[in-house]
């Protein structure tokens, strides 16, 4: 899993946007689909959103994409989880995760990754090809820095300007999530 995200940590950014104390990014293609990077200075306590994040249970509770997300059970390297996934115009998705977290310098870092078993999924949708990326929290003097990158591929047909918005609106909206929960909660 590491080196899926070291070879992400590699690509080529292109900034894209600022918005809600990000800065966001798109990165050189990586297959089909290219990867999205967003860099946060929030002064949201660090602590509060690693507790939010730590808990692989509860992501469909503040991410509007994720409709399910219920672990299965503890495997070497962190948890499988089950996610659904669902976006406006195209079929739900599913996939099993391999999601970990590890400590980093001031803070942590929470993973996941397309695990290798797939047979926790449901069959009834369509199953996701890629979805690896990361979630950085480490603490500021004013609260939080937060990294997070994904490169996702969703499977089965999607239009492209549907891929463009998910890379674009849709992952502000995504991590603008994360921050409006950690300040409600």
């Amino acid at each position: 899993m590491l080196l899926l995200l070291s070879s992400m940590a590699f690509a080529g950014w292109t900034r894209t946007a600022d918005e809600n104390g990000c800065v966001f990014f798109t990165g050189d293609r990586q297959g089909t689909y290219a990867p999205v990077r967003a860099e946060c200075e929030w002064p949201v306590a660090a602590d509060k959103l690693r507790r939010i994040l730590a808990v692989n249970n509860s992501h469909a509770d503040y991410f509007a994409s994720v409709a399910q997300s219920r672990v299965l059970g503890p495997t070497s390297g962190g948890e499988l989880v089950y996610q659904v996934h669902q976006s406006s115009g195209i079929s739900d998705r599913e996939i099993v995760l391999l999601m970990g977290q590890e400590a980093i310098p001031g803070g942590t870092r929470y993973t996941w990754t397309r695990a290798g078993d797939q047979s926790g999924i449901t069959g009834k949708l369509v199953p996701t090809v890629v979805d690896t990326g990361k979630w950085e929290v480490t603490t500021t003097p004013t609260g939080s820095k937060v990294v997070y990158e994904l490169l996702y591929d969703p499977g089965g047909s999607v239009p492209s300007f549907l891929v463009r918005s998910f890379q674009g609106a849709g992952t502000r909206t995504l991590v603008g999530e994360l921050r409006a929960w950690a300040e409600s909660h």
